[in-house]
């Protein structure tokens, strides 16, 4: 599969206070770029639900150089990048005009029967029409552990809105819970260098959760959590450096 590409003016609307493009945004305009490609592959969100399947993220690696600015015009980037019997992989990028790399972006994926919620293998005869070539070798994905001790909590309940298409938390917002925990004077006065997530267990709608952060100042970097009830449903570290 080649690569898709489509450009966007980030909207003011969808930055900080610092005019920063937002991650839950990032994130939401990544799939905007990877739904429009799978579309025209006949393999989108509709073609899934036709066969009652759907895409699950499992993991994102994050390299971020400079975070877009509002206002600025950007491409966004994306390819898949191979699959095995079990995982499928995806990349996005974001540009400036000048062709400078802003974002870079690896991720890991499944396949979900929608009625059993269990993960499908990919269908090899699909994946060729995809030209989505099967990998010999794993790309490796860093893997955040579990906090035993936090600097933070916030409590969530999961609204209507907070849904996917997969009838779960939708990814972006996870996001939004990890950042949120994280002190306003702190976050205004950073910006993240790496961010890498894994997504554990689904959380549903009205269930409550709690986003819970480990702190440490002297090596700029934040661990996270998401914990649903007793269950851990996503980790992630970032690593920051000062404005």
């Amino acid at each position: 599969m080649k690569d898709f590409k489509q450009e966007k003016v980030i909207d003011y609307g969808n930055c900080d206070e610092e005019e920063r493009l937002e991650l839950p945004f990032l994130v939401e305009y990544m799939m905007e770029v990877s739904n429009k490609q799978l579309d025209n592959e006949h393999a989108g969100i509709n073609d899934l639900m036709e066969r009652g399947l759907g895409w699950v993220v499992l993991d994102y690696d994050f390299t971020i150089h400079r975070l877009p600015r509002a206002g600025e015009r950007v491409v966004f980037t994306t390819k898949a990048n191979g699959y095995n019997r079990i995982f499928c992989y995806r990349d996005f990028s974001v540009e400036d005009l000048a062709g400078k790399k802003l974002v870079e972006v690896r991720s890991q994926w499944v396949m979900l029967d929608l009625a059993t919620r269990r993960v499908v293998a990919p269908d090899p005869a699909w994946m060729k029409e995809l030209d989505n070539p099967p990998l010999d070798h794993l790309p490796r994905f860093k893997k955040a552990r579990p906090l035993r001790e936090w600097d933070n909590s916030q409590s969530y309940s999961v609204r209507y809105y907070d849904l996917d298409t997969n009838h779960h938390l939708t990814n972006s917002r996870y996001f939004d819970w990890i950042i949120d925990a994280l002190p306003r004077e702190f976050l205004n006065t950073h910006e993240p260098v790496s961010l890498n997530i894994t997504f554990k267990k689904e959380v549903k709608y009205r269930q409550e959760a709690q986003s819970l952060v480990k702190i440490d100042m002297e090596k700029l970097t934040t661990d996270h959590e998401i914990r649903n009830s007793n269950d851990v449903a996503a980790l992630a570290k970032i690593v920051w450096r000062k404005n």
